[in-house]
């Protein structure tokens, strides 16, 4: 499995993220395989609720528990609601349809889930018809297209205030650089490259920072690169806070600051 699975929000889901696992482990793998007299297709896998109580037991101590039927369905709505399954109910058993589950296997959790500079992927609101599958896939298709062409014209990746803007390219483009894998943000990534273009300290500064601190973890790990942009954010805001500390331990006190404080003390009168 892709190390990138716990960079995407459905891992927080805890009983919708383990029913995706099984239906990607269950699901077939190739067309006309026939059960219970229903052939299904590549990707799609058949099977009760009642059934699916037991797949998803879990052990709690030393004793076994199981999810509800409604906690069970409400994770199904969750999944089709994402877009990842259709359901479609038979006589045997529910139908479930993985929707381009063959995706995660070469590009990853992250690139499967957070297309290239889509930003935060949004719900569908509640009166949009989950049906449209088809449209709304290729309407990502030629949104990612269409974000794709902007950066090969040297479009800015994210809009807003000139300043701001100009901080988080920069940033962004600092962090890909240092990471080497891809140009595909996650919604966490993006958040982070936010709040750090946000901290009042030169750019170049922080530029320079991201640079100490994926030499110093280089060092440690000479194997392994910084995948995430929130690493850098904690690394950065620590750093901040030693450098103001360090400013106020090495600040020489006023005399009047000095009796101030004297006052407050109770020592002067």
């Amino acid at each position: 499995m892709n190390r990138d699975v716990i960079e995407v929000d459905l891992w927080k889901e805890i009983v919708p993220f383990r029913l995706y696992l099984l239906l990607l482990a269950r699901a077939t793998r190739e067309d006309g395989r026939m059960v219970s007299g229903v052939p299904l297709k590549r990707g799609q896998y058949i099977r009760a609720y009642s059934k699916l109580v037991e797949d998803l037991g879990y052990r709690e101590g030393r004793g076994e528990k199981q999810y509800s039927k409604s906690t069970i369905k409400r994770s199904v709505d969750k999944l089709v609601k994402k877009q990842l399954i259709t359901v479609e109910e038979t006589n045997v058993g529910t139908l479930f349809t993985l929707l381009n589950g063959e995706e995660i296997h070469s590009k990853g959790f992250v690139d499967f889930f957070c297309p290239s500079f889509r930003g935060t992927m949004t719900e569908p609101s509640k009166n949009e018809d989950d049906t449209k599958v088809e449209q709304n896939q290729e309407r990502e298709k030629k949104e990612e297209k269409g974000m794709k062409e902007k950066d090969q014209l040297g479009e800015p990746l994210f809009e807003g205030k000139p300043d701001q803007t100009a901080r988080m390219n920069a940033i962004t483009e600092r962090f890909l650089q240092l990471r080497n894998r891809g140009a595909v943000l996650s919604a966490k990534d993006i958040n982070a490259i936010e709040k750090v273009a946000r901290i009042e300290v030169p750019l170049e500064k922080l530029l320079n920072w991201m640079e100490s601190i994926h030499a110093n973890y280089q060092q440690k790990s000479p194997q392994q690169r910084i995948h995430s942009m929130a690493y850098y954010e904690a690394a950065i805001v620590t750093r901040l806070g030693k450098n103001e500390w360090q400013r106020k331990k090495t600040q020489k006190e006023s005399l009047l600051d000095r009796i101030a404080r004297l006052e407050m003390q109770g020592i002067l009168q």
